[in-house]
């Protein structure tokens, strides 16, 4: 073994797994190119003789080599919620097996996106993933061609090349909408991000007033109000409506995070959930079934992007892969609150 003094070479973790320093080279580079597949147990071997002897490889060489970046980027636009935390740790996790790192870029504004698409529109990164609420907004032409890998959240974007995740956004919010309506409720604020585009055009507000729309009743436009990015900004805009001399009975927010802030605004005004106002959040986050009461959400059912990432990762390593569309519905998770 090298002595703690010295850096640890390539031969020092070929000795120490009993293989010649070729193979020893070619599993730690990544590569994946042999005619006959090196047995598991020897990849596994060299990969923790590596680790336990602290080898530091040449990763700018390595990925000079194979043409690669080996980086992944997220792209989302904050604020964002607790599924954002959970597609990074996935992102992670399979990056890590195939020796990639992850970055996150944060689009605050669309007059800003340009600069902070540099790094995927430079080729900076292998792949990317474009969060919900972007894709449909962004010209992705410069980030297709400089980019090997591309996978989009959008219920409506169509591009060769790029790989889209289908949530059926506007029917699941229409169907919490007419879930409230079959329970009799007549009065249903809306909830909105301020958002990239106009909030009056996003899915989830067209799912709700078109539901609205189909048992004839029409959309109160006093009903309809901003805020659903933060907590303390939406506490203020639901306790402003259920000071309204005709308060909503029923509520829809674009986020989670707007919802918590509805409970806690009925909770301030002495307004019983879901007896006077029920509430339905989106995104269904780990924490709408602790809240009190627990929180009917619309959102995926369970939070996995396993297939999402790993779709990112063929498609960096074979680029002429046809375009996929992943289906992964949201659903109404109902609780307490509604």
């Amino acid at each position: 073994m090298a002595s703690r003094s010295s850096r640890v070479t390539l031969r020092d973790v070929a000795e120490a797994a009993g293989v010649s320093v070729a193979t020893c080279s070619y599993v730690l580079s990544g590569r994946a190119d042999r005619i006959k597949p090196l047995p598991e147990a020897t990849r596994r071997r060299v990969e923790q003789c590596a680790r336990r002897l602290g080898y530091e490889g040449n990763t700018a060489a390595r990925s000079l080599r194979r043409q690669r970046s080996e980086l992944i980027a997220l792209i989302y636009a904050p604020p964002v919620g607790p599924w954002l935390d959970r597609l990074t740790m996935q992102c992670e996790d399979l990056a890590a097996d195939r020796r990639y790192s992850v970055i996150g870029v944060p689009i605050r504004s669309l007059d800003r996106a340009a600069q902070s698409l540099r790094v995927v529109t430079r080729g900076h990164v292998d792949g990317a993933i474009f969060t919900p609420d972007l894709a449909d907004h962004l010209d992705l032409t410069a980030a297709r061609r400089s980019t090997r890998a591309l996978m989009v959240f959008s219920e409506h974007l169509t591009a060769p090349g790029i790989d889209v995740i289908r949530n059926n956004v506007e029917q699941s919010v229409a169907e919490a909408t007419t879930y409230l309506i079959a329970a009799g409720r007549r009065r249903i604020a809306f909830l909105a991000h301020a958002g990239m585009a106009s909030p009056l055009s996003s899915d989830r507000y067209l799912g709700y007033a078109g539901a609205l729309e189909r048992a004839g009743i029409a959309v109160d436009p006093r009903l309809v109000r901003a805020g659903a990015e933060a907590r303390e900004d939406a506490v203020l805009v639901v306790r402003d409506l259920l000071d309204l001399p005709e308060p909503p009975d029923a509520l829809v927010s674009e986020s989670d995070r707007g919802a918590f802030a509805a409970l806690q605004a009925a909770s301030d005004r002495g307004v019983k959930v879901p007896d006077d106002l029920a509430v339905i959040g989106t995104g269904n986050t780990k924490e709408a079934g602790y809240s009190s009461p627990p929180l009917t959400s619309v959102g995926m059912y369970e939070l996995d992007f396993t297939e999402i990432v790993e779709a990112l990762f063929a498609r960096i390593d074979d680029p002429t892969l046809p375009a996929r569309e992943l289906s992964m519905p949201w659903t109404l998770n109902r609780r307490l609150s509604a």
